[in-house]
């Protein structure tokens, strides 16, 4: 009997159940058709669920295995020509260094990206800027404490620099799915792409660039472990090799506090985020100038293929609409990432002057003077890297004023006119915080300042060393 009674009462429940779907499904329909749907509260579940229920719920929603990846398909190395699918291996990378906490990137949709606060890879970046956080407070307070070194205040400037950084990233990371679904309606009313090879060509590009910039910046950051262990190895006070790296390196950190080995590679951890967020600043501006710059080429593509033939007012029209579009695009991005534009041009003029001036000290050894030229060609490379990159998004959205000018007198008509004056007048480019626009005069100045102060400490040594060689002269004659 009570067998029977359990039975009747579980099929009444499941009875319930399935009633609440329908009527939620027919609640659902009625509403997209436009009828009036009355809110009725009798529909909610007569069994509430019990604290018991929701702790196995979200247990089995954080607390689960990772899925077994699948063999790699035909399908998943073709590309569709997309921004988002060829951008997906750089925000991949970045995320491995607490960058751009989105969900969804690998996914070929850009409607399955999001982003969340409570994801394990925004915990992570909450914990990364935890630690870069107070990296960046000590080196602060370490500076202004004692006598005010410029070395001093240039540790500060570059922890709090990729502490800001990472503010930014964060803020992006929050705009980027609606961003990336923005973009890929661009992509999709532009001129199709024909063959494997047109599809694909955008994230090769932005692969290999990745890969440069990235393996430059390994190099250099080896090289400086290298130069530091010289400083480290010459100090007879401490006798553990691991303890005199890392005091001698992170003298901020434990002046302060008592050192201990899981402290030091912690304190490292951060570091090596710190030094590849300072590369990623740039590389990220010359991905999304490529991104940019290859949807102008696109229509300039497509005008140069069809300048011979006869181009109807319809036509014009439709090519101009596809150029409004990409424009509105360049707007849209720059209004996103023109803080991002300006941290990574400021920060690089900022140690070319710095590394400028520490060119006219002597180096102990052959490893520090490898080091340093080696950084230095890096940093002005990676500066007109990304000057040269983010020009090309004005340098494509001149060219079809060329196409235009080809247009015989019987031909040409108001779209066309329109297109014209939209090409001429209109500066589209990208910006640093609209104090700037990224356009290859951007890079006569950038190189004529770095020359102009070269040229100016250059002088400033020369007369410094006569005052001091006059100063012996007198100090000669006087004995």
């Amino acid at each position: 009997m009570a067998l029977k009674l359990l039975e009747n009462k579980l099929l009444f429940r499941r009875n319930n159940v399935i009633s609440l779907q329908i009527d939620e499904l027919v609640s659902e329909k009625r509403r997209k058709m436009g009828f009036a749907v009355s809110e009725n509260h009798d529909t909610k579940p007569l069994i509430q669920p019990t604290w018991h229920t929701c702790l196995k719920r979200w247990c089995a929603s954080w607390l689960h295995w990772p899925r077994v990846q699948r063999r790699a398909s035909r399908e998943d190395w073709l590309f569709n020509g997309t921004f988002h699918e060829a951008s997906r291996g750089v925000l991949m990378m970045a995320q491995l260094f607490s960058i751009m906490p989105v969900c969804g990137i690998l996914a070929k949709d850009p409607r399955k990206l999001r982003f969340s606060y409570t994801a394990g890879r925004t915990f992570y970046a909450y914990f990364c800027a935890i630690g870069i956080g107070f990296l960046a407070t000590m080196s602060v307070y370490f500076f202004a404490s004692k006598r005010y070194h410029f070395q001093k205040m240039v540790t500060a400037f570059f922890y709090c620099y990729n502490l800001y950084a990472m503010y930014r990233f964060g803020r992006l990371g929050q705009r980027w799915p609606a961003l990336m679904v923005k973009w890929a309606r661009v992509d999709d009313s532009l001129p199709p792409q024909k063959g494997l090879f047109e599809r694909a060509v955008l994230a090769y590009r932005i692969k290999l660039c990745s890969i440069m910039v990235m393996a430059l910046s390994l190099s250099e950051h080896l090289l400086s472990i290298v130069a530091a262990v010289h400083y480290s190895n010459n100090c007879p006070a401490v006798h553990d090799p691991y303890e005199a790296f890392f005091k001698s390196n992170f003298a901020f950190v434990y002046y302060y506090f008592p050192y201990s080995t899981w402290r030091g590679f912690l304190t490292k951890f951060f570091n090596v985020i710190c030094n590849f967020m300072w590369s990623y600043v740039d590389l990220f501006v010359i991905v999304i100038s490529m991104g940019l710059s290859h949807a102008f080429r696109r229509i300039n593509a497509h005008l140069f293929l069809h300048k011979r033939e006869k181009m109807t007012e319809q036509f014009w029209g439709e090519q101009r609409q596809k150029y409004r579009n990409v424009c509105d695009l360049v707007t849209t991005v720059d209004d996103h990432i023109s803080a991002i534009t300006m941290l990574s041009i400021s920060n690089n003029l900022f140690f070319i002057c710095v590394q400028i001036l520490n060119s006219m000290n002597s180096r102990p050894t052959l490893v520090h003077t490898v080091y340093f030229w080696f950084n230095l060609i890096i940093l002005i490379g990676r500066t007109l890297a990304v000057a040269m990159f983010a020009a090309e998004v004005n340098d494509e959205s001149k060219r079809p004023i060329e196409v235009l000018r080809t247009i015989p007198r019987e031909g040409w008509c108001l779209e066309a006119k329109r297109f014209a004056e939209e090409v001429t007048t209109d500066t589209v480019a990208l910006t640093g915080l609209k104090f700037f626009s990224m356009t290859r005069q951007l890079v006569l100045n950038v190189t004529g300042a770095i020359i102009t102060y070269e040229l100016v400490l250059i002088q400033f040594h020369k007369d410094e060393a006569s005052d001091v060689d006059l100063c012996k002269l007198k100090r000669m004659d006087t004995l």
